[in-house]
């Protein structure tokens, strides 16, 4: 199939390219002609595993103006306005072009997040039919997650939808129960539903964790025991500093404003985003009570600026919430991240960056633990509390054993889990 994709951004070119693996003839377009340019040279202008390797396929292009495809690819941006709702201009701005195509496509196919109801407008604004194909792509592994997905979402008002998506994806030769056939609004709500619900998760086990500092439970422990029931699982059961990235934040919020405004407040949502707001404040209030109370002066070395290992994506990142507030409160802040130094120059101001973390840790009052990649991971304790002014370590993705982390030295400090030794 001839295929356009509108938007070469995280979404957008990890569609395009892998459908171009599966032997498609793909088009990615974007308005930005300096990042065309920069694909067309074969460079990604963010960090994935694996994506640059699928720029090389014959079958990919990149343009900043469509041809005449047999699919259009709606792969756009849907932050979040001033007012909480999902911003759909760059979503409505592609269906402008399409629907002045001199040769229109056969369908219109709906990847970017939108609100329940949004690809119905979106076929009376085109006039053609309109797909949701929502996607379910996490960074850090979105090529994998494409050419082996855990489920296939369509939504689709008529069998020739159907079969156009069909005809798409036949290459991954998915099981039937793999692949769920609904409508477009249903189909826009279960990407929302499954973001809100591991979002949801997610602030249960952070809540959780400080519970377990009030009534001296191991959080790591709590977490393997309602892990192994199978109704369950033990994903996204890990303790953090807050929930972040590109999707999550923005999902919940956009879902949260839809439901207010359609007079049908969903409480549990709500409930999830005061939660997360106050955990965060209780994870800077950690590193606050680490220095003894007061961080004016203190050097604060930061472990990780990304939202997760492996991107280089600082959307949303808990990093974007702590480095301002610690460096409002009169702390110097060094920071070390093994991918995110680039983009974290371009949205931090007056920190310190260092490519190795014994370095960072040099004369540091404390060093956090924001981000949990492997190269932390790996560190030999005894050596970064030597570099350190104060051996003192909040950790607060609970990469560190506790006890191994005091006999090297530290007063240490993580979520939830007992024996942590607080400075």
């Amino acid at each position: 199939m001839r295929v356009t994709v509108f938007g070469c951004g995280y979404v957008g070119l990890v569609t395009g390219a892998c459908l171009s693996e599966l032997g498609h003839d793909v088009e990615c377009i974007d308005i930005d002609a300096d990042k065309v340019a920069t694909l067309q040279s074969g460079i990604v202008p963010f960090y994935e595993p694996g994506i640059d390797t699928l720029l090389q396929n014959k079958n990919l292009s990149f343009s900043t103006t469509a041809t005449a495809p047999d699919l259009c690819i709606i792969a756009v941006g849907t932050p979040l306005a001033e007012n909480g709702s999902a911003d759909l201009s760059q979503v409505f701005g592609v269906a402008d072009l399409i629907a002045a195509m001199e040769k229109p496509p056969k369908a219109v196919v709906m990847k970017s997040t939108v609100p329940p109801g949004t690809s119905a407008k979106i076929a009376a604004q085109t006039g053609l039919e309109t797909i949701s194909n929502p996607e379910f792509l996490r960074q850090g592994s979105a090529v994998q997650d494409f050419m082996q997905p855990d489920r296939l979402v369509i939504g689709a008002s008529s069998p020739r939808g159907f079969a156009l998506m069909e005809q798409l994806y036949a290459p991954l030769n998915l099981p039937a129960e793999r692949i769920v056939n609904t409508s477009t609004t249903s189909a826009e709500l279960t990407k929302y539903a499954a973001n809100v619900f591991l979002t949801t998760k997610l602030a249960f086990v952070n809540e959780l964790a400080l519970y377990c500092e009030t009534v001296g439970a191991d959080i790591d422990e709590v977490t393997k025991g309602i892990g192994l029931d199978t109704r369950i699982g033990n994903q996204f059961l890990q303790a953090g500093p807050g929930i972040g990235g590109s999707c999550f934040p923005k999902d919940i919020r956009a879902l949260a404003f839809q439901s207010k405004a359609l007079d049908h407040q969903l409480e549990i949502v709500q409930a999830v985003i005061a939660s997360n707001d106050t955990h965060q404040n209780a994870m800077l209030q950690k590193i606050v009570d680490m220095c003894g109370g007061m961080v004016t002066g203190k050097r604060i070395a930061i472990f990780g600026v990304t939202f997760k290992a492996n991107t280089d994506d600082l959307r949303n990142s808990v990093s974007t919430v702590f480095i301002p507030a610690l460096q409002d409160l009169g702390a110097k802040i060094t920071a070390t991240d093994p991918m995110g130094a680039e983009n974290g120059k371009t949205v931090f101001t007056g920190v310190d960056w260092v490519e190795n973390p014994y370095e960072a840790a040099k004369n540091a009052d404390v060093v956090v633990i924001l981000t949990e990649w492997d190269l932390f991971k790996a560190l030999d304790l005894a050596r970064l509390a030597q570099a350190m002014h104060v051996p003192r370590l909040v950790d607060l993705r609970n990469i560190f054993d506790v006890q191994k982390a005091v006999q090297a030295g530290f007063d240490y400090d993580s979520i939830g889990r007992a024996g942590s030794i607080k400075g």
